[in-house]
């Protein structure tokens, strides 16, 4: 089953958010609440001189693409509460072209998926990126570890982390 087939079994309406490229996953569709994931933004932190030099880049070492960091506030989480994930992220290509990015993210409960959404920006440049995103929990969400898969990818590879948080 494909992803937008999982989501209208689930019960959730995805709605593209336009200007933003974000993703809101309405929970009024779902019975007893679900996830709404906000619009996101993206900032440069780092420019390419920056990052190579972080990295220890060579250019003969191909493209790279890597997931620095996934941070998630506040520490505490509760029912109905208003999360936002930060994802640091880094491009460096040898020509310094712009490529293209997508950033994934999952929100699983006993292994089960809640939610997903995806970010794609267009044409990114060389450097370091944080990317930010709301999302609130469901005011029904029982307590227990939840996970974050959260996946950036291009044409030239993918990196991954995971995130754990518990929500009281």
């Amino acid at each position: 089953m494909t992803a937008a087939g999982r989501c209208l079994e689930m019960g959730l309406v995805a709605l593209l958010v336009l200007g933003s490229g974000g993703w809101v996953f309405n929970p009024s569709q779902k019975p007893g609440g679900g996830i709404v994931w906000d619009r996101y933004q993206t900032q440069k932190i780092w420019e390419r001189e920056q990052a190579l030099e972080r990295h220890n880049y060579c250019p003969t070492g191909g493209c790279v693409i890597r997931l620095d960091d996934v941070q998630l506030t506040p520490n505490q989480a509760f029912p109905g509460a208003i999360m936002t994930l930060a994802t640091t992220f880094t491009i460096l290509t040898p020509e310094n072209l712009p490529i293209p990015i997508t950033i994934s993210r999952e929100l699983l409960f006993q292994g089960k998926s809640l939610g997903r959404v995806k970010a794609m920006d267009a044409n990114n440049s060389n450097g370091t990126y944080v990317q930010k995103l709301n999302f609130t929990l469901p005011k029904d969400a029982a307590p227990g570890t939840y996970t974050i898969v959260t996946r950036v990818s291009t044409g030239y590879g993918m990196d991954e982390k995971r995130l754990d948080f518990r929500v009281n």
